[in-house]
């Protein structure tokens, strides 16, 4: 087993190794801070190991690493906003006009068109199957608990509501759910929402695409992971996503490869929930100021590397779409 490198040691390896320049206390401490292996090893190329950023300079780290945590803190209150929102707007039209307002009930009542579409009764099963799992687990996990949200109803010899159920689902959970009630009451959902056409989603299930899209970005951004390069992307752009989206905002070429291309997903996600469009303007006006800062911060052969060509006009359509 190697013996661990001193700060002292590792400050050596970026100038000699990595011919990247790094001296005086001040970037020591910014070495030890930010880390070495979780910041210069992570932030040391773009979306793999084989595409390396061309650094001379720790600033230029530095730069990048606080343009990431950045627009990570910029993002994570509105990802946040959105799913408690659609949370809450397919939690009450779900159960809106029901005698009953507990999972089984809309299980029964609002999950059982197309029966004979067994991948979608295979999705329901498994859907039944986690939400069960996690009800199990909460209640174990409430013994002691002052906040005995699952136990309070279950030891009263109650099912819990489903309000209680859409507490502990995540995001991934929510678009299950979503795709797993029948066609009519997806479609009277999007209609609500403003994002049901016909033309383009034939299947009614946009909303489901749309979280299961931003679910890598949300993870990566609650759990401190790199976003810059978008290396979360955990699946291509489904089409009905892509037509919808460049047909709603007019903006083209939605692919995913960039970060843009997310924020412009959130942004949709916020006009329809957040109906004075304030956080997505906000949203799109700190990304700008944040790629103005790191454009003044590295080298423009890095810039270009972390922010492609069509980014500026992406970002000033996405403008004028927020403020029709």
């Amino acid at each position: 087993m190697s013996v661990p490198q001193t700060i002292n040691g590792l400050m050596r390896h970026l100038r000699n190794d990595c011919n990247i320049q790094i001296s005086g206390s001040y970037q020591k401490q910014q070495l030890i801070s930010y880390g070495y292996y979780h910041g210069y090893k992570g932030y040391r190329f773009i979306k793999n190991r084989h595409n390396q950023i061309p650094y001379t300079n720790f600033s230029e780290v530095v730069a990048v690493i606080e343009y990431d945590n950045n627009l990570k803190a910029a993002l994570y209150s509105d990802l946040m906003f959105i799913e408690t929102a659609i949370k809450n707007i397919v939690c009450n039209e779900s159960a809106n006009g029901l005698k009953l307002g507990t999972f089984d009930h809309i299980y029964k009542e609002r999950m059982f068109d197309n029966a004979a579409n067994t991948k979608l009764q295979s999705k329901r099963l498994r859907l039944r199957n986690s939400v069960y799992s996690k009800l199990s687990t909460r209640y174990h996990d409430e013994e002691g608990s002052d906040n005995q949200m699952v136990r309070h109803f279950y030891n009263r010899g109650e099912d819990v509501p489903l309000w209680v159920v859409f507490e502990i689902l995540y995001l991934s959970d929510l678009a299950s759910f979503f795709e797993c009630l029948n066609e009519s009451m997806r479609e009277h959902i999007m209609t609500q929402l403003g994002m049901f056409d016909i033309s383009i989603d034939t299947n009614r299930n946009l909303l489901s695409s749309m979280l299961y899209t931003i679910k890598s970005l949300r993870n990566s951004v609650a759990h401190n992971n790199i976003i810059f390069d978008t290396r979360f992307k955990d699946r291509k752009i489904s089409p009905v996503l892509k037509k919808w989206i460049e047909k709603e905002t007019s903006i083209q070429n939605i692919t995913l490869y960039s970060l843009i291309d997310y924020i412009i997903i959130v942004c949709c996600l916020l006009k329809r929930v957040d109906f004075s469009s304030s956080r997505a303007k906000q949203l799109v006006h700190t990304y700008k100021s944040q790629n103005q800062i790191l454009q003044n911060s590295v080298a423009s052969a890095i810039y270009v590397q972390i922010i492609q060509q069509n980014v500026t006009q992406k970002i000033a359509a996405l403008e004028t779409y927020l403020n029709t």
